[in-house]
């Protein structure tokens, strides 16, 4: 005789509709927590560099980067001091100690000129100070090359358009913070990680975010609108901060299912 079984599956379709339960309830928590975990990495990865050791220090080497940077475009008595300390002939060097100790800034480049060691100098008053500093900027790079065979002096101002540039410092990192806020999904500060110098008011919101965790698929969508955004976010560094974030998402899901799996099955069948 053909034995027949009838196998019961309610305690598995309990499980399974457990599990669907829990995936629908889960997965878009999880693409939330780590859509705001990779704005952070991505704002840290951005320059100043601020991630790990470096978080501490990053404002303030980002704000000698500023001041090496407008440093190579302009001449003020302190640089000019370093040219004149270089120069091997004592005759020259006399003459060019005394202008100067004068601080006749027009005496001193028609002097440079008149020896051979610039082709053409400018006195640069305050006002035109950020003009002729983005004159310098490679619009690609965003670099600054310091000007060959001419001389820009200095004449007023610069220290202070040097501050005022080094209070931009964190704003590009700032589009990151924006849509780590944006993204939320934690308790107090979205856009906690990302150094404080980052989050700064003084920044205008410049970062956005499509939200599409309620849909079938979930996703996040965030975009830096600062224009140079990708010349100081380095491609590898992209790929390295979508790596570190995937892997703890990856970790944390499968933590979470086995959780859920351990919790809904009964592994000793009961006796009918």
């Amino acid at each position: 005789m053909a034995a027949k079984i009838k196998t019961d599956t309610s305690q598995l379709d309990e499980i399974l509709a457990n599990f669907q339960k829990f995936t629908a309830q889960t997965i878009p928590t999880l693409v939330r927590r780590h859509a705001r975990l990779l704005a952070v990495e991505l704002a840290n990865r951005t320059q100043p560099f601020s991630v790990g050791s470096t978080s501490k220090n990053a404002a303030k080497l980002g704000k000698n980067a500023v001041e090496n940077d407008i440093s190579k475009v302009f001449r003020t008595a302190k640089t000019l001091q370093s040219v004149v300390d270089k120069t091997q002939n004592e005759s020259l060097k006399n003459r060019l100690q005394k202008l100067i100790n004068s601080g006749n800034n027009k005496k001193i480049g028609e002097t440079f000129k008149a020896v051979g060691m610039i082709n053409e100098f400018e006195l640069i008053s305050k006002s035109g100070l950020a003009a002729k500093h983005k004159s310098q900027r490679s619009p690609k790079s965003g670099r600054t090359w310091s000007p060959k065979k001419s001389m820009y002096i200095a004449t007023s101002g610069l220290s202070p358009y040097i501050k005022e540039v080094q209070r931009r410092v964190g704003y590009s990192k700032s589009a990151w913070a924006d849509c780590a806020r944006q993204i939320g999904g934690v308790k107090g500060d979205g856009a906690r990680g990302i150094p404080a110098f980052a989050k700064s008011n003084n920044h205008k919101s410049s970062g956005s975010i499509i939200d599409g965790i309620k849909g079938s698929n979930p996703f996040v969508t965030m975009t830096s609108n600062i224009s140079w955004a990708s010349r100081i976010l380095p491609e590898s560094e992209i790929k390295m901060a979508q790596g570190i974030v995937r892997d703890k998402m990856i970790k944390q899901a499968n933590m979470m299912t086995k959780a859920a799996a351990k919790k809904n099955f009964n592994p000793t069948p009961e006796d009918e």
